[in-house]
């Protein structure tokens, strides 16, 4: 009889019980929560970059243009170019050496998510030019 109960008890150590079979799940399930957690973090802060981006590209564009083909000293422009936004503003220079002869050029472009714009570039040039 103690032979039945010496494999009785053998059969039962081969495999995992459930409370095991459930832990090793959750463990499982959990590890696979952080790693979608980690690739969506990632993929969101890419597509943020890739907006900012963009963003600083049309940016310099407009900024290059501004500076030698947009005369005035009060200028205020707004476009699209594809998907994003931008603004242009040329006025007088209002700094520490404020002087008439200086203008101050702003481009600003894309919009983040708290509605402020992504990327905002200034530069100085003589009036009039």
């Amino acid at each position: 009889m103690q032979r039945g109960g010496t494999q009785h008890r053998g059969q039962r150590e081969r495999g995992f019980t459930l409370p095991e079979a459930l832990v090793a799940s959750a463990i499982v399930a959990a590890m696979l929560g952080v790693t979608l957690n980690v690739v969506q973090n990632s993929a969101r802060a890419a597509r943020i970059n890739e907006e900012r981006r963009a963003a600083l590209l049309v940016a310099q564009s407009q900024m290059a243009v501004a500076e030698v083909a947009v005369p005035g000293r009060f200028v205020s422009r707004e476009g699209r170019s594809g998907a994003i936004a931008w603004e242009l503003r040329i006025e007088p220079y209002r700094g520490t050496f404020a002087s008439p002869a200086v203008d101050q050029i702003t481009v600003s472009a894309g919009t983040g998510p708290s509605g402020q714009p992504l990327v905002e570039l200034t530069t100085l040039r003589v009036a009039g030019t």
